[in-house]
């Protein structure tokens, strides 16, 4: 029995899990009297909150169905959507502790102090842009996924060789089923994405206007655990089709399917993902984190420097971990599109496949995750960007003498215009989810160089930070839109690597024929990042004595960068080798 494509069971379950989504997201909104309450719930939560909040914040339809889309037009190689922050995620647990110690509200408070207003000003435009971008991207994919489990999301023909009297009766069951679940037009097919779209945006409106990140934090921990089961629990079923024949049968089909030139069982594609590609997308990584607007709330919600850096790290392992699973599922869908010779709109093909593979039961849990993800994760950038206009524009330029009340209302009406403007660029990006989440990876890196000259180099100043993010935006910008180069291979690598070329070398420029900061302010910061939380006595001793020399690493040519400490190394160094084996275990499956 089914209501709009979706099985009885499905809209149950459905409608029971988002009352009680919605009853959290209220819920929450009873503790939340001021602005560390609503952006950083008051730093209370513990290692695995913040780790399931790290996997729920990073996690969302856009990474499986930016996977699963990719995978399916290219093989393997699609695992980088979202494996490009693979080897960004060691860095992680060194990034953890200094953004907690920056004893900050937003990002942007840290581009005040470090590098003042107009730098803190200019951060808020570019992270908004960014930020949006990443905000439509997980819209547009919930969206895609929830037409392709409808079956809305284009015309579907099951093309059998098998035809007339002589057709195999269970494939012409198969055929009228799929048949029924597809649309009449490709017109009918965007009126279904309209639709869908605009009652996504709608139950994440009302969500997140309620609980900040209390509610994204609290819902993590159910959803992640869900996402995590789910992630794994259709492989066995489709690796059981007989199309598809196990793994073994899977690899098969996809070898002899492989056109000239195309390889689906390598991670690396000539024509996507080349080597050169991932490498640069690897070395962005880091970049682009240091400049999401949700950093502050992966890395300080926690209740000390520890539930930040195994939360931000270990959180984002487990997602490393589910990445593999999308991929393997994908492929074995893809072998069986192949083995039947269906076609279907690549990012509505995880929604196709949860569709074709699941008891209606376990579609509604899956579909349930699939939207609280992107709840959870849109809430986790709806809030931060919104924290960002009332913290540093409408407190700092528009009413300073503003209430801890007036803050909070502000930050919540600035969210509805952040999903908003979500809404109109998942509208105008509806071509491609991964193009979408590609932008938002490269336009954040643009001012993530600033990020991390500002922490390492004492020289760099207001004009450098200035400089840097401009001249980085404006060459990701003309490679991206204004040549036809980003569509080619090489073009993709040379935007990404450019890019950061860019910036670093304008960050140089820009600080070094403009006065240097001032000491005071400079001594200031440094004494901030390197104390630990718990030892604030220690800020109030010259920059000589909180840190002293002899606990320095480099200090040549204006750098400042003191010795890792036993956990740092030894925490960097664990998860560097768990990524490593990740990647092997992947290569040993493909071959």
């Amino acid at each position: 029995m089914d209501l709009l494509g979706l099985h009885y069971a499905i809209w149950i379950i459905l409608v029971l899990y988002f009352a009680g989504m919605l009853l959290l997201g209220w819920w929450s909104k009873r503790g939340i009297h001021d602005r560390e309450g609503f952006l950083l719930g008051n730093r209370q939560f513990g290692t695995w909150y913040m780790v399931m909040h790290a996997f729920g914040a990073g996690t969302h339809p856009g990474d499986v169905a930016g996977v699963t889309s990719k995978t399916v037009e290219r093989g393997a190689s699609g695992i980088w959507v979202s494996w490009m922050w693979m080897f960004g995620t060691p860095f992680y647990w060194i990034i953890a502790p200094i953004v907690r110690r920056m004893r900050c509200l937003t990002l942007a408070d840290y581009f005040e102090d470090r590098f003042g207003k107009a730098a803190a000003a200019l951060y808020v435009i570019v992270a908004a842009v960014g930020a949006t971008i990443g905000c439509a991207s997980v819209l547009l994919a919930t969206t895609r996924t929830v037409q392709g489990m409808m079956g809305k999301a284009t015309v579907l023909k099951m093309e059998t060789q098998a035809t007339g009297p002589q057709a195999d009766p269970q494939e012409q069951e198969e055929q009228k089923t799929w048949g029924a679940r597809g649309v009449k037009s490709e017109a009918e097919a965007k009126a279904w994405f309209y639709g869908i779209l605009l009652i996504t945006t709608a139950v994440f409106v009302v969500y997140s206007y309620w609980g900040g990140i209390v509610a994204a934090i609290k819902t993590d921990m159910a959803q992640g655990l869900m996402i995590i089961a789910l992630s794994f629990i259709a492989i066995p079923a489709a690796l059981a089709l007989p199309e598809v024949g196990g793994w073994a049968g899977a690899k098969a089909a996809l070898v002899g399917a492989a056109q000239q030139g195309d390889d689906y069982l390598s991670l690396f594609d000539p024509k996507y993902f080349s080597l050169l590609t991932v490498l640069m997308l690897c070395i962005n990584a880091p970049f682009s984190m240091m400049a999401q607007p949700h950093l502050m709330s992966v890395c300080a919600a926690g209740k000390s420097e520890w539930e930040g850096r195994v939360g931000f790290a270990y959180g984002n392992v487990v997602k490393r971990i589910c990445t593999m699973g999308w991929c393997i599922l994908a492929m074995c869908w893809l072998a069986f599109l192949i083995q039947k010779g269906t076609t279907v709109h690549a990012d509505a093909a995880f929604g196709d496949s949860v569709r074709y593979l699941l008891h209606p039961v376990l579609q509604g849990l899956m579909l349930s995750c699939v939207l609280a993800a992107a709840m959870s994760s849109g809430d986790a950038i709806q809030v931060t960007v919104a924290g960002l206009f009332s913290q540093n524009i409408y407190r700092r330029y528009i009413n300073p003498d503003a209430s801890e009340a007036q803050c909070v209302k502000v930050t919540r009406l600035a969210g509805l215009v952040v999903i908003a403007a979500a809404l109109g660029f998942a509208v105008a990006m509806q071509k491609s989810v991964v193009k979408t989440i590609l932008d938002f990876f490269n336009l954040t890196a643009t001012v993530g160089v600033s990020v991390v000259m500002g922490i390492l180099w004492r020289r760099m100043n207001s004009k450098g930070m200035f400089a840097s993010t401009i001249a980085a935006a404006t060459t990701f910008i003309t490679i991206r839109y204004l040549l036809p180069l980003f569509d080619v291979e090489l073009g993709r690598a040379v935007a990404t690597g450019l890019t950061l070329l860019v910036g670093l070398i304008f960050g140089i420029i820009g600080s070094l024929v403009s006065k240097p900061p001032k000491t005071e302010v400079i001594e200031k910061f440094f004494k901030k990042i390197y104390v630990p939380i718990g030892q604030e006595d220690r800020l109030d001793l010259p920059l000589d004595e909180a840190v002293p020399p002899e606990k320095r690493l480099i200090t040549a040519c204006g750098l400042f960068i003191i010795k890792p400490s036993a956990q740092s190394w030894v925490g960097f160094l664990l998860t560097a080798g768990i990524c490593l084996a990740l990647v092997g275990i992947m290569a040993w499956l493909l071959t």
